[in-house]
């Protein structure tokens, strides 16, 4: 832990390192002067004048350090303090600089802008085991439900590294990246873990055509920075950038975009690494039985290295919103959003506790001036006040009524025009609770065809009232019919009910929630719906086949380019090895 976190008031007094803005700046000044007024004359009552003396190379210090980092917050380094020599307008300039200059809204020489992150939440390298002698870690994912003890972590930083570690690996291979999927999809009990986050490279791109090609261990905000440079974004991703590309495609992600869908609708080809070490080209008409089990299949018979992915203009987009009822949704949608060509992104949020109302949430293109300083999304340091809301809503039906009727009804206010890649560059910490230890956040997800909308609606909100399911929010995505995954979970144009819910982690709550899962996963596959893989693997056997008709021939091939099942993780620990056993394999 670093000084401005163990101790912030050391760190903000008497270090030169950093940058602090004009309100820390006044609140420190005011805090120096009060404190060497009361010290002084403290020092002065109970001993002497002279014993004051002992105070003032502190004053001095302080009053120092901080101008020096207030400096810094507009890009100029602490010898600008020499202005203090110059007669009567060095002071004016250096009070200008000090008490009301703004500091500059990016990262400079001098670090990241006060209170901020220096980069997104990242979930820890995997944790070794006290007092054990071997290379055994625990890998786990971000709801810390899933722990697996693997034989060892590999991290290649080359491809070619990457290829020597699955051709001569002496186990099996579980692959991962930013590990923030919630059901053990990263990993398998004694194999050999690949953690390919530094293979996160930018190997070719052409602003003309609008494509980049990168290592799959690349996180959408490390494209996203490289792309907005040249006003350009990325054509399909998840809300949140912390996700690499990687993982992102092995779960076929999706965002909140109209008119796309799963993110195999953006990529043009791919480079994959077989069990036996041998890396080919696919694409949607090169080898593709092989792209087509590799995009949306958890490394199921290889593991993807790079990434071919088209990209589109960054443009400014304006929020608009309305309120309404849930049975009013499905008719706004396609009457006002379904065909609108200039609609980015767009969702509905149902409001729990009893799912009535839904929340309708458009970005627009528009010509007119982002009301934000940055074209990419600014990282807090710290999201206290989003924790606390968060908190709120989870604890009780009040807490969600007042979401419902006060917070919400504030927040939407507020008018809106950022940038694609700003709204498109949020960051997983503002949902990160102080403590994952008793209590977690987990999703899940549901896809119904568009013309069930109503009747899944209505069994899902009768599921979660019978089993009193603590949910934070319903929402509503929309995607087209996928290209031809494997896996596919959009058959057919659908929506897509996105559930963040609040559970405990002792045993017999997860009990109850696989309970409650496997009736909405039910109620799903009756509709001929889908329910998202990269969650917890509540589902049982028949139903995940229900959910995925044509998963035997990813099975299949998989039995064909990966005989001796090298490439595991929990999905294919529950679903494929049970298949080989039932068959001898």
């Amino acid at each position: 832990m670093a000084l401005k976190d163990k101790l912030p008031v050391s760190y903000l007094l008497f270090t030169t390192r950093g940058r602090i803005n004009r309100l820390t700046y006044w609140t420190a000044s005011l805090f120096i002067w009060t404190t060497f007024y009361v010290l002084f004359n403290l020092l002065e009552l109970l001993f002497s004048y002279t014993a004051t003396w002992i105070i003032y190379p502190l004053l001095f210090w302080a009053l120092f350090a901080t101008a020096t980092k207030r400096l810094h917050d507009s890009n100029k380094s602490g010898f600008w303090l020499w202005l203090i020599l110059i007669p009567v307008l060095g002071p004016l300039v250096l009070l200008f600089l000090l008490g009301f200059k703004r500091g500059s809204v990016y990262s400079n020489s001098f670090g990241v802008v006060p209170n901020s992150a220096p980069d997104y939440f990242k979930n820890a390298d995997a944790e070794k085991i006290p007092h054990l002698k071997t290379d055994e870690r625990i890998v786990n994912d971000v709801t810390q439900l899933n722990p697996i003890v693997v034989a060892r972590v590999e991290t290649p930083h080359t491809i070619k590294e990457l290829q020597s570690i699955i051709k001569s690996a002496d186990k099996p291979i579980c692959i991962g990246g930013g590990r923030f999927s919630m059901g053990g999809q990263t990993a398998s009990p004694h194999s050999i873990h690949i953690d390919m986050r530094r293979l996160n490279k930018v190997l070719e791109f052409s602003a003309e055509k609008k494509q980049i090609k990168i290592q799959a261990g690349i996180r959408w905000c490390d494209i996203q920075h490289y792309v907005d440079q040249h006003n350009l974004s990325v054509k399909i991703m998840q809300t949140y950038a912390n996700f690499t590309v990687g993982g992102s495609l092995s779960v076929n992600c999706h965002g909140r975009y109209i008119g796309l869908g799963a993110v195999i609708l953006s990529v043009k080809s791919l480079d994959v690494i077989l069990p036996n070490g041998e890396m080919i080209h696919t694409s949607p008409t090169e080898q593709s039985e092989i792209f087509f089990a590799c995009v949306g299949c958890y490394n199921a018979i290889a593991v993807i290295a790079n990434v071919e992915l088209e990209l589109t203009e960054n443009v400014a987009i304006k929020r608009s919103h309305k309120k309404m009822q849930r049975s009013r949704y499905k008719a706004f949608f396609f009457e006002h959003v379904r065909d609108n060509k200039d609609i980015v992104f767009h969702n509905g949020d149902i409001y729990p506790p009893f799912y009535k109302n839904v929340r309708a949430v458009s970005w627009t293109k528009t010509n007119k001036k982002p009301t934000v300083k940055t074209r990419l999304m600014p990282l807090a340091a710290a999201y206290p006040i989003e924790r606390y809301f968060i908190g709120a809503f989870s604890k009780s039906r009040f807490g969600k009524w007042r979401r419902e009727f006060i917070i919400d009804p504030i927040l939407f206010s507020r008018k809106k025009i950022h940038w694609r890649n700003y709204e498109a560059g949020y960051d997983v910490f503002e949902l990160e609770p102080e403590s994952r230890k008793e209590s977690t956040y987990v999703l899940q997800e549901y896809f119904v065809p568009v013309y069930k909308f109503d009747s899944f609606a209505s069994l899902m909100t009768e599921i979660f009232i019978r089993h009193n399911v603590n949910v934070i929010n319903v929402s509503i995505r929309h995607a087209n019919a996928d290209s031809g995954s494997l896996l596919a979970w959009a058959r057919e144009e659908v929506f897509a009910f996105v559930v963040w819910y609040k559970q405990g982690t002792a045993e017999p709550d997860k009990d109850k929630v696989a309970v409650w899962t496997r009736e909405l996963i039910s109620a799903t596959i009756s509709l001929n719906g889908s329910y998202y893989l990269p969650y917890q693997t509540h589902a049982t056997a028949e139903q995940f086949h229900k959910a995925y008709p044509i998963a035997k021939q990813l099975f299949d091939l998989k039995k064909q380019l990966d005989p001796g099942y090298k490439f595991r993780n929990v999905i294919w620990d529950t679903y494929y090895k049970s298949q080989r056993h039932e068959f001898g394999i």
